[in-house]
């Protein structure tokens, strides 16, 4: 019988700046919030983030902030414009969001 409830379902996985980030006002020296929602069932085991097709990690020092769903970059700068991306996996599959093209522009 595999008529449950709750059916398991790979990630669903889309990308966003935080609620008060304008995206035409992000400028040299802003912190940048991104959150990655996901809906799946199993929840997630892993979630990785991409910039510009590459895996991205926490670098506290370099102002990069990688915490649950949330990536944080504190005053940021030029060489952090491009795409960034998250991937989410369960053991039914993966998710991937679409790019989001961060823009940063002179103070």
């Amino acid at each position: 019988m595999s008529s449950s409830l709750f059916s398991t379902v790979p990630p669903e996985v889309q990308l966003h700046l935080g609620a008060n980030i304008k995206y035409s006002t992000i400028k040299e020296g802003n912190d940048v919030y991104m959150e990655c929602t996901i809906r799946a069932n199993p929840p997630i085991a892993e979630l990785t983030w991409l910039f510009e097709n590459k895996p991205f990690f926490s670098n506290a020092s370099a102002g990069v902030i990688i915490s649950n769903q949330s990536l944080v970059l504190q005053k940021v700068k030029k060489e952090h414009r491009g795409k960034y991306r998250c991937i989410a996996s369960n053991s039914e599959g993966e998710g991937e969001s679409l790019d989001l093209f961060l823009e940063v522009r002179c103070k």
